[in-house]
Protein backbone atom coordinates (compact mmCIF):
# COMPACT_ATOMS: atom_id res chain seq x y z
CA UNK A 1 0.00 0.00 0.00
CA UNK A 2 0.73 3.86 -0.60
CA UNK A 3 0.12 6.83 1.08
CA UNK A 4 -2.23 7.16 -2.25
CA UNK A 5 -4.31 4.17 -0.70
CA UNK A 6 -5.33 6.58 2.33
CA UNK A 7 -7.75 9.19 2.13
CA UNK A 8 -7.04 11.96 3.85
CA UNK A 9 -10.04 13.32 6.00
CA UNK A 10 -9.57 17.40 6.36
CA UNK A 11 -12.23 17.42 9.26
CA UNK A 12 -11.57 20.13 11.96
CA UNK A 13 -12.85 20.82 15.55
CA UNK A 14 -15.23 23.77 15.18
CA UNK A 15 -16.51 23.74 18.74
CA UNK A 16 -16.22 21.69 22.37
CA UNK A 17 -19.13 21.98 24.98
CA UNK A 18 -18.23 20.72 27.85
CA UNK A 19 -20.70 19.04 30.58
CA UNK A 20 -18.94 19.42 33.43
CA UNK A 21 -21.54 17.57 35.82
CA UNK A 22 -22.16 14.84 33.47
CA UNK A 23 -18.33 14.28 32.46
CA UNK A 24 -18.86 14.83 29.12
CA UNK A 25 -17.40 16.52 25.95
CA UNK A 26 -19.43 16.81 22.93
CA UNK A 27 -16.86 17.65 19.66
CA UNK A 28 -18.49 19.62 16.88
CA UNK A 29 -16.66 19.50 13.48
CA UNK A 30 -16.62 21.93 10.57
CA UNK A 31 -18.22 18.83 8.07
CA UNK A 32 -21.21 18.31 10.74
CA UNK A 33 -19.86 15.49 12.67
CA UNK A 34 -20.43 15.21 16.17
CA UNK A 35 -18.18 12.95 18.86
CA UNK A 36 -19.10 12.42 22.00
CA UNK A 37 -16.30 10.92 24.95
CA UNK A 38 -17.76 10.56 28.22
CA UNK A 39 -15.59 9.66 31.09
CA UNK A 40 -15.76 7.38 33.79
CA UNK A 41 -14.45 8.90 36.38
CA UNK A 42 -13.63 12.57 37.71
CA UNK A 43 -10.05 11.14 37.43
CA UNK A 44 -10.54 10.51 33.79
CA UNK A 45 -12.53 13.99 33.39
CA UNK A 46 -10.01 15.74 34.56
CA UNK A 47 -7.38 14.12 32.62
CA UNK A 48 -9.42 15.05 29.21
CA UNK A 49 -10.40 18.66 30.34
CA UNK A 50 -6.51 19.30 31.00
CA UNK A 51 -5.52 18.54 27.45
CA UNK A 52 -8.44 20.34 25.76
CA UNK A 53 -7.61 23.41 27.93
CA UNK A 54 -4.03 22.67 27.40
CA UNK A 55 -4.74 22.58 23.41
CA UNK A 56 -8.01 23.99 22.49
CA UNK A 57 -8.17 27.73 21.13
CA UNK A 58 -10.33 28.89 23.97
CA UNK A 59 -12.98 30.10 21.50
CA UNK A 60 -13.83 27.05 20.59
CA UNK A 61 -14.59 25.54 24.23
CA UNK A 62 -17.62 26.31 26.04
CA UNK A 63 -19.45 24.95 29.03
CA UNK A 64 -22.89 23.34 29.75
CA UNK A 65 -25.37 25.41 31.88
CA UNK A 66 -25.86 23.64 35.15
Amino acid sequence: MSLHDYECDNEFVEKIVIDVCARKFLLYSDTGTRKKVVCETTEQFMDVLGVVTQHANPDLIKYCEI
